[in-house]
């Protein structure tokens, strides 16, 4: 459950700030959700953790939550045939099942999610109207368990003759997900509807998305601030996104999984692009943010041998994340937890006798023996 009240909380190290430096032997004290002071040495008032790491909470960019109720479907075929809009073996599963059985599904993808540290999660929703309005009675029992739950609805191309339709979605969802470029003749009509929400769009997973230049057509018709996989973009087309002030999220075991490429993780480390991460589809992959980082980070190394890229991948599943959604839940006096905080095991785990502990925190830190759900902002 999320923290209402006082709490005090004593750890070995802390991850502080939007630089997630490290401090060692923090007390935090938090009041009604608004950390209030960050202290040196621990506190007789506080819960101590002698062993336990604080960071800020995990951020989960970019999930297809639904797929959960479709496990290990299609793994020995290409991923139009598994995931691909309409008639993929992911809309016959999600056909053949109820709404409540889907609801539930959901649920427990969520929790799951939840129980690996990301309180914030970004769900792809499909399935029209009627999904996004699931999704938002979802949404609604999610804050009570500590979640930040948003998600991106999608209509079915039959339903754009009723403005209304379009119109009701803007009200419920807390943005558009495109499938891809060619997925719809209305990206125009979406972008002006939903111009101050999330516009997040499929660019360039595969060989064969990249050679149609999809990038540059969604740019140009559809103006996102939210660029999914990426993973045969150029240094160029990524700067295109930088300088568009558009976020970029990697999904490198969807990548792997789906046998699509293996996205240029350097070109984005290194472009200056907010870079995010996410878990993609629920139905082949757990939605562990742990081992996406630590993937992020050994194909840094390979495409740039003996680098240290640990700090960014740890911002890019954070504060990167949190920047992107306007929240400021870094550790930082007078900050709202809106993304909640996690206490990581440091001693058996290896982490504090680590020579570098960004490194140690990606690798060895699925082991969560504290967690502070994401809070609602106080007004």
């Amino acid at each position: 459950m999320a923290y209402r009240g006082r709490i005090t909380l004593n750890v070995r190290l802390a991850l502080v700030g939007e630089e997630l430096e490290i401090r060692e032997n923090v007390n935090l004290e938090i009041e009604e959700g608004i950390i209030t002071h960050i202290g040196n040495g621990f506190s007789a008032e506080g819960i101590t953790f002698k062993n336990g790491i604080l960071i800020p909470g995990l951020v989960n960019a970019h999930v297809h939550s639904a797929d959960f109720i479709c496990q290990e479907m299609g793994y020995n075929m290409p991923i139009s045939e598994v995931v691909g809009d309409p008639y993929s073996i992911k809309y016959e599963c999600l056909s053949k099942n109820t709404k409540e059985s889907i609801m539930n599904s959901i649920e427990r993808f969520i929790m799951r999610g939840r129980e690996l540290g990301s309180n914030i999660i970004i769900d792809f929703r499909e399935q029209g109207l009627e999904g996004s309005l699931l999704s938002n009675t979802i949404k609604n029992k999610m804050t009570a368990n500590g979640v930040k739950y948003y998600f991106l609805g999608r209509l079915e191309e039959d339903e754009f003759k009723y403005s209304y339709i379009l119109n009701r979605l803007y009200e419920i969802a807390d943005g558009y997900g495109l499938s891809s470029a060619s997925s719809t003749s209305n990206m125009e009509l979406i972008r002006d509807t939903f111009k101050d929400k999330i516009r997040a769009v499929h660019i360039s997973e595969t060989m064969k998305h990249w050679l149609k230049n999809d990038l540059e057509y969604v740019m140009r018709k559809y103006n996102p601030n939210l660029i999914i996989h990426g993973t045969h973009l150029s240094e160029e087309e990524i700067n295109v996104i930088r300088d568009k002030r558009a976020s970029l999220v990697y999904c490198p075991r969807s990548n792997l999984w789906f046998s699509v490429g293996i996205p240029k993780v350097i070109n984005g480390l290194k472009s200056g692009v907010n870079v995010v991460i996410g878990t993609d589809n629920g139905g082949v992959l757990d939605p562990d943010m742990w081992k996406e980082m630590e993937t992020l980070l050994l194909i840094s190394r390979i495409q740039d041998p003996l680098s240290d890229y640990s700090l960014q991948i740890l911002k890019a599943s954070t504060i990167n994340a949190y920047r992107f959604l306007g929240i400021r839940g870094w550790i930082e006096e007078g900050n709202n937890i809106e993304a909640g905080l996690l206490i990581l095991e440091g001693e058996n785990s290896g982490i504090l006798s680590s020579n570098n502990k960004y490194m140690g925190i990606i690798k060895r830190g699925n082991k969560i023996i504290y967690n502070l759900g994401a809070i609602q902002k106080i007004m």
